[in-house]
């Protein structure tokens, strides 16, 4: 049986990067949450725009990186696979769709995705930054 996970989202940081080291072996991992918008039109033929939270995972240095230089609003497009995250509290079993980041690209700070350039600053000034990850432990996430 053949199966293929793979994801690429574009978005903005809903919150800023929650970064963590693992009890066990210390390695960084950062939280982040991204609002990815979906343009449709209603019956009145108006644009809506439909927001889908995603939480992501990043690790190690990839995590690192996010936590130095991401921040709430902050545009980003990350790759990655799906990942289930499944845990117990007060006696109820929980699970959790998530991604688990492999490449995230930093989008230059004028690549808002919700209303284009939020200053006068040149784009040369503001590369964007890609950082791929290494594989780590996903039972090691401190929370």
């Amino acid at each position: 049986m053949a199966s293929f996970n793979k994801v690429i989202l574009m978005g903005n940081l809903t919150r800023d990067p929650d970064v963590r080291a693992t009890g066990a072996t210390g390695m960084k991992v950062a939280r982040l949450g991204i609002a990815v918008n979906e343009r449709r039109r209603d019956r009145n033929g108006q644009i809506q725009e439909f927001p889908v939270f995603v939480d992501v995972d990043a690790w190690d240095k990839l995590a690192e990186l996010c936590g130095q230089f991401l921040s709430k609003g902050r545009s980003i497009l990350v790759e990655g696979r799906l990942q289930m995250d499944s845990w117990e509290k007060d006696g109820v079993r929980h699970q959790k769709l998530k991604v688990r980041a492999s490449t995230i690209k930093f989008l230059p700070q004028g690549d808002r995705l919700n209303g284009g350039p939020t200053h006068q600053q040149s784009r040369m000034d503001q590369p964007s930054i890609q950082v791929n990850s290494l594989e780590s432990d996903p039972d090691d996430i401190p929370f």
